[in-house]
């Protein structure tokens, strides 16, 4: 299972991102997308993040179907369009910032 992370810049004026987007990723999946979770950290900064987590045998596969959820999302709600899709890719994670020393299992 792969996490990729779907950044978007905010469109001017504040506008927040729609509390369903979420459920709106997840009715636009399809087998072949290997959708298991979506989460949506609507506040976050500089813009909103959301996380997508994919059974694909590779991470390009994986980063691939995240972005053609997104679209799909868009194609379905065009006035997500005013957010704009900054990257669909996995986070690098540092495993000392999330397990200090001595704490690893």
């Amino acid at each position: 299972m792969h996490l990729v992370h779907l950044t978007l810049d905010p469109p001017p004026g504040g506008v927040p991102l729609p509390g369903d987007t979420g459920g709106l990723i997840r009715a636009c999946a399809t087998r072949e997308d290997g959708l298991e979770h979506v989460v949506v950290h609507a506040s976050a900064l500089p813009g909103p993040v959301i996380g997508v987590f994919l059974c694909h045998a590779d991470l390009v596969g994986a980063e691939a179907a995240a972005e053609r959820l997104w679209w799909r999302a868009v194609a379905r709600r065009p006035p997500l369009a005013a957010w704009r899709l900054r990257r669909a890719e996995a986070p690098l994670l540092r495993p000392e910032v999330l397990w200090p020393e001595g704490e690893q299992t």
